[in-house]
C-alpha cells in the first residue's frame, strides 16, 4: 500500500527556541525567508515589511554570504517579500508584470545564486531546500518542459517536469538522470535533502521520505549555486524560494531525521489556488475588471486560506463566452424593457426551477467549460456583485426571483462540477439604485436565500449603501455628496467592497472545505462583515433606541454623516409589500459600544407591531464614509492575523454596520 502523496499536515512555525538547523553541528549556510526580518532590501538593510523589495536573503550563519536574486538579463525587476504563502510563512520571488486575471505566473527571469562556494560534488556535502510552485511556467518561451530548482557548476542537479511532463522529480539530467518522484502537482511546496558521501553516493530525501539511495552520481565543481533558474534566457522556474541550507559534510540518518521533522513548518505537498468566479452587469464589469477589486479579493481570500495562486474568471465583450453582460438582469425585467436573458422566462406561469439557459446564461457556461481541468477544479466561490436590473421590478416578485436565483445557482454550479455544499455563493446586499419595491424585493430575496442552509449563500458585503456614485464629487471633511453616475459604484468604494468582503469569502470557503495551508481563521476576525442591528426599541414616537452586535469590532463610530441620521428610516405602518409612510431620521449619537439612538424627522403614529426600521430604505445612498462603523482597525489582531501589515494600509478598515436586508421590527419592549 502507498500514499499517492505525502500527508499533509498545518505547518506549525516553530518558536524562537525550537528546534533549528543550527543545532545540527557543522552548518555552513542557512537561508530562511519565511520571515521578512530575514530579507535585505536594495540597500543591504533587513526588509522592514512585508510586500518591499527584497534582493537577498540573509545568511543565518555568522559572516556567511547571502544568496542573491539572479537574472539573466539586465537587472531590473527585483524580488519581493511576499507573505503567507505556506501557512503563516512567506517567502521571496515575483509576480509577473504581464500577469492576466486568472492566474498571475511569477517573473520568468527571477532566481537566486550563492557565487561562490568550495563544494563539489564528489565532496561530502548535505543539501537543505524549500520550494513553492504556485502554477505552470508561463512566457518563458518553453513553458511545457522541466524546471531547473537547483544548479552547481551550470549543470542541472534537480528539475521538476512542466506542463508537458508527468510530474516528475528528476536528479541531473541526460543519460544519467534519475527519477525521484512523480509527485510533482501543478501547485506545490516540497522540501528536499541531498547528502553527497564520497564512495557511496548520494542518498535523497522528499518531504522527509527517502526516495533515492547510493546513487553514483557527481556533478562539477560548485560554482556558483544556483536556485529556481538555469541560467539561461527567461529560464527562471516561476517558483517561491522559501529556505535553504548546507553542511559541507554528511548528515547522519538521525541528522536528516532532524531537518525533516524542521521541514515540517512549511505545508508540504499538493497546494490549490482561489479562482472566484464573478457574474453580473456593469457593476460588475466594473468590480472585476475596470477596478480590479475582484482581483483584490481574491488576493485577501488567497491570505486568509495561506494559498498559493488566486485569480478571478471575469469576462466580458465576447459574442458567446462571457460571465457579465451590461443591463441584464437575471430574467427579463420592467416588461421586457431590459432584456436579461441568463436565464428565459417563457412567460407562461411556469415554475423558476424548470427554466432554461438563456443566451447570457450559455455564455457563462462556454467561458466556465472551456477552462482546463485544473482552472475548473480552482474556482472556490462564486461572486455576485449582482442587483440593478432587477431593482426595477415590483416587491410582488419575490417569489419568482428568489426561484429563479436558486435555479441558476444549481445551474451554474452545475457547469463548475460543484454542489451547494462544495461552491458557496458570495452575493452582496444591493447597490443604491432602483425603485424601493425592488431594492426590498432584492435584499428579501438574498436575505431569504442566505437563511437557507441547503443553498449555501453568503452576503460577502451586507453593506453596499456607504458608497458615491461613479464619478461623484464628495468633500471627505462632511461627507456631501454631489453629482455622479448612480446608477454605478466608484472605483473607490468597489476596492473597499473587496477588502471588507475577504475574510467573510475565506471563511465560506473553508466552511466548504477549500481549505489551503491555514487550518482555521481565528475568532478576532470578522465573520458575518460587520455589526448588525438586533433590536430597535421604540423609547418614544420620534426616538427609536438601536443595539448592536459586534462581529469582530468592539465599538462605534458615527462619522460624517451618519450624525445627521444618514440611511435610517421607520415603516410607519403597512407591511413591507405595501408600507406606510417611511419617516428618515435627522440624528444619529452613540450611547455606548453597543447602542445607539435614532431620532426620526416627525412622529411615529402607527401601533408598534406595525413598523420596521430600516438602514437604508430602498435606493437611499448613505455615502462614502457617513456610516456608523465599528472600530475594527484599531482592534488588535490574533497573532500573524493583521492583513493590514502585509498587505498595506488600505486593507486597514473599519467595518459599517450592515444593511437590513428586511426591516428590524420596532418594539416597546428595552
Amino acid at each position: 500500500m502507498a500514499l499517492w502523496r505525502p500527508l499533509q499536515s498545518p505547518p506549525s512555525p516553530l518558536p524562537p527556541g525550537g528546534p533549528q538547523l543550527s543545532d545540527i553541528s557543522g552548518i555552513g549556510g542557512w537561508w530562511d525567508a519565511g520571515r521578512f526580518g530575514g530579507l535585505l532590501s536594495p540597500t543591504g538593510d533587513p526588509v522592514g515589511a512585508w510586500g518591499q523589495s527584497a534582493i537577498a536573503i540573509a545568511n543565518r550563519v555568522a559572516s556567511g554570504a547571502p544568496i542573491t536574486s539572479y537574472s539573466y538579463a539586465a537587472p531590473g525587476r527585483v524580488p519581493v517579500a511576499t507573505a503567507r504563502l505556506s501557512g503563516l510563512l512567506g517567502g521571496i520571488g515575483r509576480f509577473s508584470d504581464a500577469g492576466n486575471l486568472l492566474a498571475s505566473p511569477l517573473d520568468p527571469d527571477i532566481g537566486f545564486q550563492m557565487p561562490t562556494t568550495g563544494l563539489s560534488g564528489r565532496a561530502d556535502s548535505t543539501w537543505y531546500f524549500v520550494w513553492s510552485r504556485p502554477n505552470w511556467r508561463q512566457g518563458s518561451m518553453t513553458d511545457a518542459g522541466p524546471i531547473t530548482l537547483v544548479s552547481i557548476g551550470g549543470q542541472p542537479v534537480l528539475q521538476a517536469d512542466g506542463s508537458g511532463g508527468s510530474g516528475r522529480l528528476v536528479l541531473l539530467t541526460g543519460a544519467g538522470q534519475l527519477v525521484l518522484a512523480q509527485t510533482m502537482n501543478r501547485r506545490h511546496t516540497h522540501c528536499v535533502l541531498l547528502r553527497q558521501q564520497a564512495g557511496s553516493g548520494l542518498d535523497i530525501w522528499l518531504d522527509g521520505v527517502r526516495v533515492a539511495s547510493f546513487v553514483m552520481a557527481s556533478w562539477g565543481f560548485g560554482a556558483p549555486v544556483m536556485f529556481l533558474h538555469d541560467g539561461t534566457s527567461r529560464g527562471a522556474a516561476q517558483c517561491w524560494f522559501h529556505e535553504a541550507a548546507y553542511w559541507p559534510r554528511a548528515l547522519s540518518d538521525a541528522e536528516i531525521g532532524q531537518a525533516a521533522v524542521y521541514s515540517q513548518r512549511w505545508y508540504l505537498g499538493a497546494r490549490r489556488g482561489v479562482v472566484l468566479l464573478v457574474d453580473g452587469q456593469s457593476n460588475a464589469v466594473n468590480f472585476a475588471i475596470n477596478d480590479g477589486a475582484a482581483t483584490l479579493l481574491a488576493k485577501g481570500v488567497a491570505w486568509y486560506l495561506g494559498a498559493l495562486s488566486y485569480g478571478v474568471l471575469a469576462t466580458t465583450g465576447l459574442p458567446t463566452s462571457y460571465t457579465m453582460q451590461s443591463g441584464h438582469g437575471l430574467y427579463p425585467a420592467v416588461g421586457g424593457s431590459y432584456p436579461g436573458s441568463f436565464l428565459v422566462n417563457p412567460g407562461d406561469g411556469s415554475d423558476p426551477s424548470t427554466w432554461s439557459l438563456g443566451a447570457d446564461g450559455l455564455a457563462v457556461q462556454q467561458a466556465v467549460t472551456t477552462l482546463s481541468p485544473e482552472d475548473r477544479a480552482d474556482i472556490c466561490a462564486l461572486i455576485w456583485p449582482w442587483n440593478e436590473t432587477d431593482s426595477l421590478r415590483d416587491f410582488s416578485e419575490l417569489g419568482t426571483f428568489s426561484a429563479a436565483a436558486r435555479r441558476f445557482l444549481s445551474l451554474e454550479r452545475s457547469m463548475v462540477g460543484q454542489s451547494a455544499g462544495t461552491l458557496p455563493l458570495v452575493w452582496w446586499n444591493a447597490i443604491p439604485y432602483g425603485g424601493a419595491g425592488g431594492m426590498q424585493m432584492h435584499r428579501a430575496a438574498v436575505a431569504a436565500l442566505a437563511a437557507d442552509p441547503t443553498q449555501n449563500v453568503v452576503v460577502g458585503n451586507p453593506q453596499t449603501s456607504d458608497s458615491n456614485a461613479r464619478g461623484a464629487v464628495w468633500d471627505p471633511l462632511t461627507g456631501v455628496i454631489s453629482g455622479g453616475d448612480s446608477a454605478h459604484r466608484d472605483s473607490l468604494d468597489n476596492q473597499r467592497f473587496a477588502r471588507l468582503a475577504a475574510p467573510v469569502v475565506a471563511r465560506a470557503v473553508m466552511a466548504a472545505g477549500l481549505m489551503d495551508s491555514v487550518p482555521a481563521i481565528p475568532l478576532g476576525i470578522a465573520q458575518s462583515g460587520g455589526p448588525r442591528i438586533i433590536h430597535a426599541y421604540r423609547q418614544s414616537n420620534t426616538t427609536v433606541i438601536l443595539t448592536i452586535q459586534h462581529d469582530a469590532g468592539s465599538d462605534l463610530k458615527v462619522p460624517l454623516m451618519a450624525a445627521q441620521g444618514a440611511g435610517f428610516a421607520v415603516r410607519d405602518g403597512g407591511t413591507p409589500a405595501a408600507p406606510g409612510p417611511i419617516i428618515s431620521a435627522v440624528s444619529c449619537t452613540r450611547i455606548d459600544a453597543t447602542h445607539l439612538s435614532v431620532t426620526l424627522a416627525t412622529p411615529i403614529t402607527s401601533a408598534t407591531s406595525g413598523c420596521g426600521l430600516y438602514y437604508p430604505y430602498g435606493s437611499v445612498s448613505i455615502g462614502r464614509g457617513s456610516a456608523v462603523t465599528d472600530n475594527f482597525s484599531s482592534v488588535p489582531k490574533p497573532d500573524g492575523w493583521d492583513i493590514a501589515a502585509d498587505l498595506g494600509t488600505a486593507w486597514a478598515l473599519d467595518f459599517p454596520l450592515s444593511a437590513t436586508l428586511t426591516s428590524v421590527p420596532l418594539s416597546d419592549v428595552p
